[in-house]
C-alpha cells in the first residue's frame, strides 16, 4: 500500500511540473508576441526608388490625381517601419491594393517584383498582396521600406496603407481578405457568364424568343468587363483599354435597353436604329478617338445619353413587372435598381469623393441581380418547353397511331404483291421456256415472226416481275457488291449489245465514248461488274425510252488521279426541277400519266439509285426541259492490266452427261424446265415436292448406281411441306454419304424481303423468276458447286 502511495505521489508531481512548464512557456510566448505596425504615412516622389528624388509626404490610402499627379506614371513609395528588435520568426508586409506593376525593397533586399521588366505599364488592377520578409531582413531600429510602382489611367491610381507583422498571424485574415475581394467576384461572374452562354443556346434553340438573347449578350458583356477588374496586368495597350471600357458600357445600354423593351412588349421598329447607333456607333467613333483627349470628350456626350436611356428603360420595365406576379416584379424592380446604385457608385470611385480602399460593387451587385433576372426568365423558359413538351408528346402519339396504321397497310401490300408476283411468276417462267423450246423448233417465217412476237410479250412481262424483284432484293439488302477490277470498255460493249436494237428501232444514234489508259490500255475501275452493268443499262434503256430523236451518248472522263465519271446523254424530253427528285421513285414516270407500255414501268431509276448506293456511290441528275438530261456515276479508277476471256463456242448439248434432280410444285413449269434440260442433254428426273422425292430417296439409293444418283439438284423454294432449303439439306447429307458433292439451284419467285434475306444468307446459288433459257443454262454451266447446308 505504501508503495501505491508513494507512485500515486510520484505522478502527481509529474502532472504539476508538466502544467507549470506549459504556463510559463505560455508567459514567455505573451510577453515576447510580435506586435503588428500599421504604416499610413509614406514618402511618394516620381520615377523609381532609384533615382532618388525628392518626394513629399503622403498619408495612405493616397490619390494621385488629389496630388497633380496624371498617371500613366511611375512613382515610388519610401515608408519607415521601427523595429525595438530583430523578429525571430517570419513576418510579412501586407498592402490591401497595389498595382500590378509593382517591386518591393526592403533595406536594400529586393523581396518582390511583378511585371516591372521594361517600361510598359500593363497593370490592369489594384489587388492585394502579401510579401514575405525572412528573419535576417528586419534588424532593430529603422527599416527603410521602398516600393516602385507603375498607374494606370483607368484605375484610381494609389496604394492602401503597409501592415507589418508575423506571417503566421497575417496569412488567414489575408487570405479571407482575397477571398471576399477577388475570388468571390471573380467567381460570380464567371458563374453568370457560363449562364449568359446558356441562354444564348436557349435563343439559338428558340429564336423567337429574341428576349433570350438580348440578356444572355447582356450578361456576357457586363459579367467579361467585370472580369477585367481582377486582371493583375494586361498585354493590351493603353488606348485600346480605355476604348475598350468605354465600348463596352454602351454596348451593355444597347442590349440593357433591347431587353427592357422586349420585356415591356414595346416595338422596336422605330427605335431599333437610333439604339444601335448608341451601342455600336459609338464605339466606332470612340476607336477614331483611341489614344486621343477627343476620346475623353465623347465620353462627356455619350455617358449622359446612354444613362438617360438607361432610366428609361428600367422606368418601362418595373411600371410593366409590378403588373404581373409580385416574385417577377421584386425582382425585375431590385434588379435594375441594384444596377443603376452599383454603376453610379463605380463612377464615383473615380472621384476624390471615395477612398482608394473602397470596393467596386458592380462586381458583385450585377451578377446577383442578373442571377435573379435569369431565374424569372427560366421560369418562363420552362413553363414554354413544358407546353412545347406536352404538345410533342400528343403529336408523337398522333404520328404513331398514324405510323401503325401506314405499317399495318404496307404489310398488307407487301403480302399481296409477294402473293401476287409469286403466283405470276410461275406460269410466266413456264410460258418463257416454252416460248424458247418454239422458238428452237419453228422452221417456217410466219411461225417465226409469231413466236419473236410472243417472245417479245412475255419479255415485257418478265421485266415487270424482274424489277418488282430486283427493288425487293435492294430493300432486303440480299445483295453483296463483289468489288473487282473491270474494264470498262467490256461493259460499254454489253450495255451496247443490249440496247442498240432498241436505239435502231426509232432512228436514234447509240455512241460510245471511252478514254483510253496508259500505254493504249483499257480504263479499269473497282467496282462490281453485274451491279454497274445493271446501273448502266437502265440509265441507257430510260434515255432511249424518252428521246425521240437525236441520240444517247454514254460517255467516261477522268476525275483527277483516282475517280472516272460517267455520264449517260440524251437529247429527250427533259426533266422539270421539281420533279429531279421524284423520277427516282418507284412507278413514276414523267409524262406518262397514261401508263403506256412502251415507255416502261417507272422501276428503272429507282433500281439505279438503290445499286449505285450498295456501290458506296450517288447518281446526280441535270435537266432542261425540251433539250434532254444527262446522268452521272462516279467511280473509282483501277489502272491494272485486262485480260479479255477467250470465245468459246457453246456446243449443241452443253449438259450431255449430267444428272440432274428436279423438284417443282407447279406442273406446267416443272415440264417446260424439264424438256429443256432434256433438249441440252441432261438425264432429268422430277418431283412435285420434296416429301415424294425423300419418300423415294432409299429405293433409289439401293437400286442405283453412282452414275445415277445426281450431280445437280434444282429446287423450287416454296414447296408443299418442307421447303426448298430443309430438302437441299436432307439430300446433301445423302449425297456425300456416297462421296459425290451436290450442285444445288434454288429457283425463286418471292419479293418478300424477309425471304429474300433468308435466301441470301443461306449461301446457296438462288435463280429468280422468271428466267430465260439463257440464264438457267449460264447456271448450270458456271458448275458453281455448294455444298449442302450441313
Amino acid at each position: 500500500m505504501g508503495r501505491n502511495l508513494d507512485l500515486l505521489a510520484a505522478s502527481g508531481l509529474r502532472r504539476l511540473l508538466t502544467w507549470l512548464i506549459g504556463f510559463s512557456l505560455w508567459l514567455a510566448g505573451s510577453a515576447w508576441a510580435e506586435p503588428t505596425f500599421i504604416m499610413d504615412q509614406a514618402t511618394l516622389s516620381p520615377g523609381t526608388c532609384a533615382e532618388q528624388q525628392e518626394g513629399r509626404t503622403v498619408r495612405l490610402p493616397d490619390d494621385w490625381r488629389s496630388l497633380n499627379i496624371k498617371p500613366p506614371a511611375v512613382g515610388c513609395y519610401r515608408a519607415r517601419l521601427y523595429m525595438p528588435r530583430s523578429p525571430v520568426v517570419p513576418w510579412a508586409l501586407r498592402i490591401d491594393r497595389l498595382p500590378g506593376n509593382h517591386r518591393v525593397t526592403v533595406n536594400g533586399i529586393q523581396l518582390s517584383t511583378r511585371h516591372m521588366e521594361g517600361h510598359a505599364i500593363t497593370s490592369m488592377a489594384t489587388l492585394p498582396y502579401l510579401v514575405e520578409l525572412p528573419v535576417n531582413v528586419l534588424l532593430a531600429g529603422d527599416n527603410d521600406i521602398e516600393i516602385d510602382v507603375r498607374m494606370n489611367p483607368f484605375r484610381k491610381p494609389g496604394i492602401a496603407p503597409m501592415q507589418a507583422g508575423p506571417l503566421s498571424d497575417m496569412r488567414d485574415d489575408f487570405d479571407r481578405w482575397v477571398g471576399l475581394t477577388v475570388d468571390l467576384p471573380q467567381t460570380l461572374n464567371m458563374s453568370v457568364a457560363g449562364m449568359a452562354l446558356f441562354l444564348l443556346l436557349a435563343w439559338r434553340a428558340r429564336p423567337r424568343d429574341v428576349i433570350f438573347g438580348y440578356f444572355g449578350c447582356l450578361m456576357l458583356v457586363m459579367c467579361g468587363r467585370n472580369a477585367l477588374y481582377f486582371v493583375e496586368t494586361i498585354s493590351w495597350p493603353a488606348p485600346v483599354v480605355d476604348w475598350f471600357f468605354f465600348a463596352a458600357q454602351a454596348v451593355s445600354t444597347y442590349y440593357v435597353a433591347l431587353f427592357g423593351l422586349s420585356y415591356a412588349n414595346i416595338s422596336l421598329k422605330k427605335l431599333l436604329w437610333p439604339l444601335r447607333f448608341m451601342g455600336f456607333g459609338f464605339p466606332v467613333i470612340g476607336l477614331l478617338a483611341m489614344g486621343t483627349p477627343y476620346l475623353d470628350t465623347l465620353r462627356l456626350v455619350a455617358y449622359p445619353i446612354l444613362m438617360v436611356c438607361g432610366i428609361l428603360v428600367v422606368v418601362r420595365v418595373v411600371l410593366t413587372a409590378w403588373t404581373r406576379h409580385w416574385l417577377e416584379a421584386i425582382a425585375m424592380t431590385l434588379g435594375p435598381v441594384g444596377t443603376f446604385i452599383s454603376v453610379a457608385h463605380d463612377y464615383l470611385f473615380l472621384t476624390p469623393y471615395l477612398d482608394v480602399t473602397a470596393l467596386y460593387w458592380t462586381p458583385y451587385c450585377v451578377p446577383i441581380i442578373f442571377l435573379g433576372f435569369a431565374l424569372t426568365l427560366m421560369s418562363k423558359f420552362i413553363e414554354a418547353m413544358n407546353l412545347a413538351e406536352r404538345m410533342n408528346i400528343t403529336l408523337e402519339e398522333r404520328v404513331a397511331e398514324r405510323t401503325r396504321a401506314l405499317e399495318a397497310a404496307n404489310q398488307s401490300k407487301t403480302r399481296f404483291l409477294a402473293a401476287a408476283s409469286h403466283d405470276l411468276r410461275q406460269p410466266t417462267a413456264a410460258i418463257g421456256l416454252l416460248v424458247s423450246l418454239l422458238r428452237q423448233q419453228a422452221k417456217e417465217p410466219e411461225v417465226k415472226d409469231l413466236t419473236n412476237m410472243l417472245d417479245e410479250a412475255v419479255a415485257s412481262m418478265e421485266s415487270l416481275l424482274v424489277g418488282l424483284l430486283d427493288i425487293s432484293k435492294l430493300d432486303a439488302g440480299a445483295v453483296k457488291p463483289e468489288f473487282q477490277s473491270v474494264g470498262l470498255h467490256d461493259v460499254f460493249q454489253a450495255v451496247r449489245v443490249h440496247e442498240k436494237s432498241a436505239a435502231d428501232s426509232k432512228g436514234l444514234r447509240l455512241r460510245f465514248r471511252l478514254p483510253r489508259g496508259p500505254h493504249g490500255s483499257q480504263l479499269m475501275v473497282l467496282t462490281d461488274p453485274m451491279l454497274l452493268h445493271s446501273v448502266l443499262r437502265n440509265l441507257v434503256a430510260n434515255a432511249i425510252r424518252y428521246t425521240h430523236s437525236g441520240g444517247v451518248l454514254v460517255a467516261a472522263r477522268r476525275r483527277g488521279k483516282h475517280r472516272l465519271r460517267i455520264e449517260v446523254w440524251d437529247t429527250g424530253i427533259g426533266i422539270a426541277p421539281d420533279q429531279l427528285d421524284r423520277i427516282f421513285e418507284e412507278f413514276y414516270q414523267v409524262g406518262n400519266s397514261a401508263r403506256d407500255r412502251n415507255r416502261g414501268i417507272g422501276l428503272g431509276l429507282a433500281i439505279v439509285r438503290r445499286t449505285a448506293s450498295i456501290l458506296g456511290e450517288q447518281v446526280s441528275v441535270k435537266s432542261r426541259v425540251g433539250r434532254g438530261s444527262c446522268f452521272a456515276i462516279e467511280l473509282p479508277l483501277n489502272l491494272v492490266a485486262h485480260k479479255r476471256a477467250e470465245v468459246v463456242e457453246a456446243p449443241s448439248q452443253p449438259l450431255t452427261g449430267r444428272v440432274i434432280w428436279l423438284v417443282e410444285d407447279d406442273m406446267l413449269l416443272r415440264r417446260a424446265i424439264g424438256e429443256m434440260l432434256h433438249s441440252w442433254g441432261a438425264r432429268t428426273r422430277s418431283w412435285p415436292d420434296g416429301e415424294s422425292l425423300l419418300d423415294e430417296l432409299p429405293t433409289i439409293m439401293e437400286n442405283s448406281e453412282d452414275e445415277d444418283l445426281p450431280d445437280t439438284l434444282i429446287t423450287d423454294y416454296r414447296l408443299p411441306g418442307i421447303n426448298g432449303l430443309h430438302l437441299v439439306q436432307t439430300l446433301g447429307v445423302h449425297m456425300r454419304a456416297h462421296g459425290k458433292n451436290l450442285q444445288t439451284l434454288i429457283i425463286s419467285g418471292d419479293t418478300d424481303p424477309a425471304e429474300i434475306a433468308r435466301l441470301s444468307a443461306s449461301g446457296l446459288e438462288v435463280l429468280s423468276k422468271p428466267f430465260r433459257s439463257e440464264r438457267l443454262l449460264e447456271r448450270l454451266n458456271a458448275r458453281r458447286t455448294t455444298a449442302a447446308m450441313a
